[in-house]
Parts: C-alpha cells; sequence; structure tokens
C-alpha cells in the first residue's frame, strides 16, 4: 500500500471515531435531559374543594374539622408517554403555587410507590390530591395553581370565609 495511502486512511479512521464520540454523547445527553412537553400535548387541571375531614388525626381517635382539597389532574393527550404523579415524579415534575409563590410542603413527597415504570399514556390521565385544615391554611382569601413540567393550571381564587372558588 502506498504509504501516503496509509496516512489519509489512519486520519480517516481519527475523524470517525471522534464523530462517533461526539455523536454517542450527544445521544446519552439527549436521553437524559428533562422532558419537555406542549401546551397541545398535556392539559394541566387544578381543582378545590371543601370538605369535612371526618376520621383519625394524629393523637386524636375522631375528628370533625373544615378542610380544603387541591386536586391536581394531569391528562396526557400527546402521542408519548409522560411522567405519573407518583412520590419520585411529583418531586421532580409538580410544583404547588399559594398566592403567586411557590409552596411545596414537604408532605407532597411523602408516600409509597410501587416499583415499574410510572408513566401516563397516551390519552390517559392521573390524579393527585393534597389537603389542609382551613384553620391551618393559607388565610380567608388565597389563590392556588399547580405546575406540571413546566406547564401551569388555571389559577383558582378561594374564598374560605364564603366557602367560594373563582
Amino acid at each position: 500500500m502506498h504509504p501516503e495511502l496509509n496516512l489519509n486512511l489512519i486520519s480517516m479512521k481519527k475523524i470517525f471515531i471522534v464523530l462517533f464520540i461526539t455523536y454517542s454523547s450527544i445521544t446519552v445527553y439527549a436521553q437524559n435531559t428533562k422532558n419537555k412537553v406542549s401546551k397541545d400535548s398535556v392539559i394541566v387541571d387544578s381543582k378545590v374543594e371543601f370538605f369535612i375531614y371526618d376520621g383519625p388525626y394524629g393523637e386524636k381517635e375522631n375528628i370533625k374539622v373544615p378542610a380544603i382539597k387541591f386536586i391536581l389532574t394531569v391528562k396526557n393527550k400527546g402521542t408519548n408517554p409522560i411522567p405519573d404523579l407518583g412520590v419520585t415524579n411529583r418531586s421532580e415534575y409538580v410544583n404547588l403555587f399559594i398566592n403567586d409563590s411557590l409552596n411545596n410542603p414537604v408532605s407532597m413527597y411523602n408516600g409509597t410507590e410501587a416499583i415499574g415504570t410510572h408513566l401516563i399514556k397516551k390519552n390517559g390521565s392521573d390524579t393527585y390530591t393534597w389537603w389542609v385544615f382551613e384553620n391551618e391554611g393559607y388565610g380567608k382569601i388565597f389563590t392556588v395553581k399547580w405546575q406540571y413540567m413546566n406547564l401551569f393550571s388555571k389559577k383558582i381564587k378561594v374564598n374560605v370565609t364564603k366557602k367560594t372558588i373563582e
């Protein structure tokens, strides 16, 4: 083989190796970046309900206390699966905003989680409910909204005195 041709083959192999490593790095990086979703493919819905907590709480065996539920529902309208609202995914993808300020209570991340894939498939949905006692809440009038994967639900105004939402 001609020495000049041999040198060109070695250079071509080096270029190929550099390109292959670069491609592999980009592929791995892309697989590890956080999922991004569009507003067209995911619906983030918020709901607030008043209720009477009836049951044991702490050291008390049975109490009946006015409380408020904050309900997050995520619906997948896209073709690719998205993270569900299990404990691990809530800690990574879900935020609660009260009066436009981030307010993630630690108890929102409590719970057990089944082993396996935690995804919402096409046309599927998942719901998470978090609640507080009215007297331990956020005042007589406040707003609440959820964030899921950088998409926000509608903002709801809660009037505890009148027991109304807007």
